[in-house]
């Protein structure tokens, strides 16, 4: 029986160091799964975000379940003829009309257009083309529908505004022979064209029939005529491509950190317009996929290529969409700042490189002197106290994003820009070398663009993405600690065992003595 009570009191002793380890091994594999578990988990689900034909969001990614709202205003000119006349002592005055509104997103029919109202926007990528390397191609289509409900003007009203083919033609001119400025002058006067013009909304949106630009490359350049023999500000724009973009689809090289980063546009990888090799690159985010894991640190960016170039954006605060965590990101207040050192290489002329908050785009649009800045020249006050009727407001004219940190969605947006007419006195050239001021940035229209929230169902589907990691981690915890409490059971009840052997070996013991 001695023998016997010692064999067992040993194989007791195994099993209780054997659980012991098992133990401290499920404790580690269970602090494990805590720490790495959920960061695992949310790899996999990222892993879906990779652009490829089948993929989990492919559909949702080539044709967004978004309505985008499309406003436009334009500013109306009431005293530009005391202007002509005043010699500098006259402000020139301007009358916000607007908005009309377009919304996009909507069965293809033909849609109709409107200058200052709302109208149905609908988006969608044509000729996706899924690259071995990774980039991934693609046509994006937009359609415009007006929405008269939602408009506070109608597409007939006529404002006043300055004949941006005839400027265009003007600065053109700045340098040219004399025989080519006597061919412009005589277009001119054959033409009777005004230095301002009267046309209704819907006809500076999408087009009216303009003399200078039939044939006539001197005045705009062929990329910018989309209709033969018409010129509007978004005319040809409807139902069409703007382009060719190819992106990274998470797949390549870079992985998820390069997903929605543009690499080329229109099949061209840089630009022509700016002065290093840098800035001439095609690059930028796509504007709707960022990489996943933003931080308030991040600065993403979006490819404008109205602009040939980036826009930088900068972290501004966090805010809730339905309980979807999203940080809110803006343009870098230097974004349009001559002075700081990423923006000199997009000083070239004729940009005023001493400027703030405005951007010349005239070596990105052929020499056409046009000047984009955010609305009623927020951040530019030196442009904006040389107009009359001007109301810069941070609230209706900033341009902002609401981006999923965890994913690197887009969920939400308000894209606001204004163009402007960059008005030169030129030498020898009447009437434009008679003109009251010898420059002056004249706002024309300006655009809001307004992504809002995305329709529920996809936002229900975006908060189970979010949460299914930290679920299963604790599911997996909630595993390791039961399986803990069962090893510990059978630990607690083998040295209760022990005890007992060590009690009957004893009385054993004492007996036989």
């Amino acid at each position: 029986p001695g023998t016997r009570s010692h064999v067992s009191m040993a194989v007791i002793f195994i099993y209780k160091v054997v659980l012991a380890v098992e133990m401290l091994i499920l404790a580690g594999l269970g602090i494990l799964s805590l720490l790495n578990i959920e960061s695992a988990l949310q790899n996999i689900i990222n892993r879906e975000l990779i652009v490829r034909a089948g993929g989990a969001l492919f559909d949702i990614w080539s044709e967004p379940p978004i309505q985008p709202i499309f406003k436009v205003f334009v500013f109306n000119v009431t005293n530009h003829e005391a202007w002509l006349a005043g010699n500098g002592s006259v402000k020139l005055a301007v009358q916000e009309i607007g908005p009309l509104v377009y919304r996009l997103g909507w069965p293809c029919v033909q849609a109709r257009t409107s200058t200052v109202a709302m109208f149905r926007e609908t988006w969608w990528k044509t000729n996706v083309v899924v690259r071995s390397d990774g980039q991934v191609s693609y046509d994006l289509v937009k359609r415009f529908e007006l929405v008269p409900e939602l408009s506070s003007v109608s597409p007939d009203t006529v404002v006043i505004i300055p004949n941006i083919p005839f400027f265009s033609g003007a600065a053109r001119m700045a340098g040219q022979d004399m025989l080519t400025i006597w061919g412009f002058q005589s277009a001119m006067e054959m033409f009777e064209s005004k230095m301002f013009i009267q046309r209704t909304m819907e006809e500076v949106l999408w087009g009216y029939e303009e003399p200078l630009v039939v044939g006539a490359t001197m005045v705009l350049p062929e990329d910018e005529i989309k209709v033969p023999g018409h010129f509007g500000l978004l005319a040809g724009r409807n139902l069409t491509s703007e382009g060719e973009y190819t992106i990274w689809g998470g797949g390549g090289p870079g992985g998820l950190g390069d997903l929605g980063k543009v690499t080329a546009w229109k099949g061209q990888t840089r630009f022509h317009a700016w002065s290093t090799k840098e800035c001439n690159a095609v690059s930028g985010g796509e504007g709707s996929q960022f990489p996943p894991g933003i931080t308030k640190q991040s600065k993403p960016s979006i490819f404008v290529s109205a602009m040939c170039r980036p826009i930088h954006l900068s972290f501004v605060k966090e805010k809730q969409v339905q309980g979807v965590q999203t940080f809110m990101f803006e343009p870098d207040q230097q974004v349009f700042n001559y002075s700081a050192p990423a923006n000199q290489c997009y000083c070239v002329p004729p940009a005023n490189c001493t400027d703030s908050g405005v951007f010349y785009v005239a070596p990105c649009k052929f020499g056409a002197p046009l000047v984009v800045s955010w609305p009623h020249f927020l951040d530019a006050p030196y442009h904006a106290q040389r107009i009359s009727g001007l109301k810069p407001n941070e609230d209706s004219h900033r341009f902002h994003i609401l981006i999923q940190p965890v994913m690197g969605m887009g969920l939400s947006a308000s894209v606001r820009l204004q163009l402007n007419l960059d008005m030169m006195q030129v030498h020898n050239l009447p009437p434009f070398d008679s003109l009251p001021v010898r420059r002056l940035l004249l706002p024309v229209i300006w655009f809001d663009n307004t992504i809002q929230e995305p329709p529920e169902t996809l936002l229900v589907l975006l908060k189970d993405a979010l949460a299914l990691p930290a679920t299963l981690a604790r599911g997996a915890g909630s595993l390791f600690s039961a399986l803990i409490l069962i090893q510990g059971s059978i630990y607690l009840l083998f040295t209760r065992t022990d005890r007992q052997t060590d009690s009957i070996g004893l009385s054993h013991q004492n007996s036989d003595f």
